[in-house]
């Protein structure tokens, strides 16, 4: 996390704002929220130290995973440029593979960004996991808090296997993070709702971080 705290705020500024500018889940029903997404790509090499971002843009979960989109190849937008080509973003990955190398040693890795706002107002709440308790089919998922707007709720939830929450936290600051093994743990996210009489619509917004590990 060095790295990042030696940013300048233009940086973070410019990372941010490609938050405003996802576009709408298309696969999502009106029943099962509202949320906008970008997702982009990236293969790492340890042998060279090197990052590559991909032109994939599709996703697909099992059904087994998410019984309410999957067996689907969803394909989404990808992720503007100046997210692709942050150094915040960079930063963030650099962060997170240090972690990977401590629990698992130098690896490849196939690695996936998906930028979510999940939105609500006052008529509908807001649903990170319409799909419920569930596991999302990678090998390890970090997930990076961007910001909260006029909501309450939220809160995320981890489970073992069925059994009952194992942890719980709502997070509140930026990138606060959470970081699963998602092979042998299920999560899920609370409601949103707006937090005011006063407001006519709330968001929050993350950053997922999938890593699988790249069988060459």
């Amino acid at each position: 996390m060095a790295e990042l705290a030696s940013l300048g705020q233009d940086a973070f500024g410019d990372f941010n704002a490609t938050w405003e500018r996802l576009c709408a889940d298309a696969y999502l029903s009106a029943e099962n929220g509202s949320r906008e997404r970008r997702i982009c790509k990236f293969e790492y090499r340890h042998r060279e130290g090197q990052w590559t971002p991909l032109p994939d843009c599709h996703f697909f979960q099992t059904e087994a995973h998410n019984p309410l989109l999957g067996g689907v190849q969803r394909t989404y937008q990808r992720s503007e440029a100046t997210f692709i080509e942050s150094a915040v973003l960079r930063s963030l990955l650099a962060a997170d593979l240090a972690l990977m190398e401590l629990t698992v040693g130098r690896r490849d890795w196939l690695v996936t960004c998906h930028q979510f706002r999940i939105l609500c107002d006052p008529g509908h709440s807001g649903h990170a996991t319409p799909e419920g308790r569930h596991r999302d089919g990678h090998d390890f998922v970090f997930q990076h808090l961007i910001n909260r707007q006029h909501v309450i709720g939220g809160e995320s939830r981890i489970f073992h296997d069925d059994s009952g929450c194992v942890f719980s936290a709502t997070l509140t600051d930026y990138l606060e993070t959470i970081v699963l093994n998602d092979r042998i743990l299920m999560h899920d996210v609370s409601p949103l709702q707006t937090s005011g009489i006063n407001s006519d619509r709330g968001s929050r917004d993350m950053l997922i971080i999938d890593f699988d590990l790249a069988d060459y």
